[in-house]
C-alpha cells in the first residue's frame, strides 16, 4: 500500500462516516414562535418576571391556590415563628454586647 492508496482509503472511509452522521433536525411551526408580539414593554415584562421569583423563593402567602391549606398550617408556624423572632432578638442583642466587648466600649 503507498501513500496515494491511502490517502484515498482515509479520504473515503471519512466520507461514509460523515453520510452517516445525520443532520440534527428542528420542528418550528409558525405558533411556536410569535415574532410579531414586540408591542410590550421590556422593562414591564422584567418586572413581571422579578415579582413572580419574588413571590415564589419568598412564599408569598397571596397564592390563591395554596392559601387554604396555607391558613391551616399557619397557625402553628405562627407561634413558630413568634419564638423564632424572639430568639433572633436574642441572639442580635447578645452579639452586639459581643462587639462592644471586642471594641473596648464596656469593660469587663
Amino acid at each position: 500500500m503507498n501513500l496515494k492508496e491511502l490517502k484515498s482509503m482515509i479520504a473515503k472511509e471519512y466520507k461514509s462516516y460523515m453520510m452517516e452522521q445525520a443532520a440534527p433536525t428542528v420542528d418550528v411551526d409558525d405558533m411556536d414562535v410569535d415574532a410579531t408580539e414586540g408591542d410590550e414593554n421590556p422593562e414591564d415584562t422584567l418586572k413581571d418576571i422579578y415579582d413572580m421569583l419574588k413571590d415564589y423563593f419568598e412564599g408569598d402567602a397571596g397564592d390563591a391556590a395554596g392559601a387554604d391549606a396555607d391558613m391551616d398550617a399557619g397557625d402553628a408556624d405562627m407561634e413558630d415563628d413568634a419564638e423564632d423572632a424572639d430568639d433572633a432578638e436574642e441572639d442580635a442583642e447578645a452579639l452586639q454586647e459581643r462587639f462592644k466587648k471586642l471594641a473596648n466600649i464596656i469593660k469587663g
